[in-house]
């Protein structure tokens, strides 16, 4: 069965409440019990050691042989009578035997003379909640002194008696007086408590129709933060939830989007002139010519899925480097060599190449390899012809740097935020790049970002566009970002 945190809260605080105030009365309860008792004891030990003296002063020592003493019955008996109806209480004074020798009007006693077992307890002042074993027909509070002649013998003893029903009754009001009590307060406490756990749990219920929402694919909804509690922050690290969840989507929907353009384009040219070649639309001696087109297709189909594949890779965190020595130079030599035959139709100009320092990088040689192939194929690819490709490596600040510099139209200040997103195509580039996926530059940032190194670009309209990579010196440790310096060396290195 459902049950809301607002109910659940309400319900410990009331039960909390509710054992507090229980614990609290039975503590109250023996508190008054223990000090009932205390004063039925106080009253009646004070009353009967006020009788013992009164007793004493009308006590007779008979002049014979056994030295008996003779209480005068008639000279104690009103003060007797007296402190009995003051304190509703039975009296009694006995003599050593236990003989009862004087007893007050009320008094009611199942035995005429007190059992030798409470004489023998009754040393000084006695209390006791009993029936004095058998002395008295009913439990009752009973106190005992004895009455001592000058030469401190006791020769007699009084006790005095009160029911003790009293402390029961007494008990029973008490407790209904606190019952009800607690229960107004109880009411109270639940008008006050109610609304407080209702606000307390209210961001809760936000957030559930808020999740809920994500459930159902609907990023916009966000939950007020108010205040700087944990419940502040759980709403803060929701809201920031739903924004990258929103990102992520859109993010996707974008992704499937282009993966969607980019595979429907070469698969419609290739489906048509297959299907031209097959049903003979395409004459026999143009075959040739248009099977080299599926050929090209085919092959940039090829690029994607191994791009895509890579790109999963990465985003799945499986791709681990492998770090070996090398030469960073080296690498741009061979590099550059692989595209000899199209830098030679544009008639492209190499420049800075004999000025690059011989440097060595502890890097994945492959994943390397790659950054530095795609950023040469984009140069080559925007470079126009009789333009100039500009290379740099050097390193400086326990960095490794290289930049890759074409002439030609460079970037707008728009583009150049968004060169790195994964699909993004300049308008310039889908025209003059109808080969690429928009995925290299962003697997070339990811590389970098796992060399824990970076990977920027610098452009001017009209004049030349430069990507610039770093990537951690492994004999040095690498410091702040210095590309003011490194863009006045690559002027100096054109010279």
């Amino acid at each position: 069965m459902f049950k809301s945190v607002f109910s659940k809260y309400f319900t410990i605080f009331a039960c909390i409440l509710l054992v507090a105030m229980v614990a609290l009365g039975a503590v109250q309860t023996v508190f008054f019990n223990n000090y009932w008792v205390e004063d039925k004891r106080v009253q009646l030990t004070e009353n009967a050691r006020m009788i013992a003296r009164h007793t004493i002063d009308v006590t007779v020592q008979l002049d014979d042989p056994h030295k008996t003493y003779v209480i005068s019955s008639n000279s104690i008996k009103p003060i007797v009578a007296l402190l009995s109806n003051g304190l509703d209480a039975d009296i009694l004074i006995v003599d050593n035997a236990g003989q009862v020798l004087l007893a007050s009007d009320k008094a009611q006693i199942a035995l005429r003379q007190v059992p030798q077992t409470v004489l023998d307890a009754v040393q000084g002042d006695y209390f006791i909640v009993g029936t004095m074993d058998g002395f008295f027909p009913e439990e009752k509070y009973a106190a005992a002194t004895p009455i001592l002649n000058h030469g401190g013998d006791a020769i007699g003893y009084v006790i005095t008696a009160m029911p003790s029903g009293g402390l029961g009754q007494y008990t029973l009001e008490t407790i209904n007086t606190y019952l009800i009590s607690a229960v107004l307060v109880l009411l109270f406490a639940s008008i006050v408590i109610y609304p407080m756990t209702y606000r307390m749990v209210k961001p809760f219920r936000e957030m559930a129709a808020v999740t809920r929402k994500f459930a159902n694919g609907d990023f916009s909804g966000r939950v007020s933060v108010k205040g700087k509690d944990e419940v502040a922050e759980l709403a803060a690290a929701l809201n920031s939830m739903a924004v990258s969840l929103s990102a992520t989507e859109n993010m996707s929907r974008s992704f499937v989007a282009n993966i969607s353009h980019e595979l429907k384009t070469p698969m419609t040219t290739i489906s048509g002139f297959v299907d031209g070649i097959l049903d003979g639309t395409i004459p026999e001696e143009k075959q040739a010519h248009y099977l080299r087109i599926v050929s090209d297709e085919v092959k940039r189909l090829s690029r994607l899925v191994k791009s895509m594949l890579e790109l999963s890779r990465i985003d799945n965190g499986t791709v681990t480097l492998k770090k070996t020595s090398f030469d960073l130079t080296d690498v741009v030599c061979g590099t550059l060599l692989t595209f000899e035959q199209r830098i030679e139709e544009k008639n492209v100009e190499i420049a800075g190449l004999s000025d690059c320092e011989r440097v060595t990088v502890n890097a994945d040689f492959d994943l390397l390899g790659q950054v530095v192939y795609n950023l040469i194929d984009n140069a080559v690819k925007f470079v126009p012809e009789n333009g100039q490709l500009t290379i740099h490596v050097a390193r400086e600040n326990g960095r490794i740097y290289c930049a890759i510099r074409n002439s030609g139209d460079g970037l707008s200040p728009e583009e150049m935020p968004r060169v790195f997103e994964r699909f993004y195509k300049t308008d310039r580039s889908r025209s003059l790049d109808k080969t690429g996926v928009g995925l290299g530059l962003y697997i070339v940032k990811t590389i970098v970002n796992l060399h824990h190194g970076e990977i920027f670009v610098r452009s001017v309209q009209g004049e030349y566009c430069e990507f610039v990579f770093w990537v951690p010196d492994a004999d040095g440790t690498a410091s702040g970002h210095n590309g003011e310096l490194q863009e006045t060396k690559h002027r100096k290195g054109r010279k």
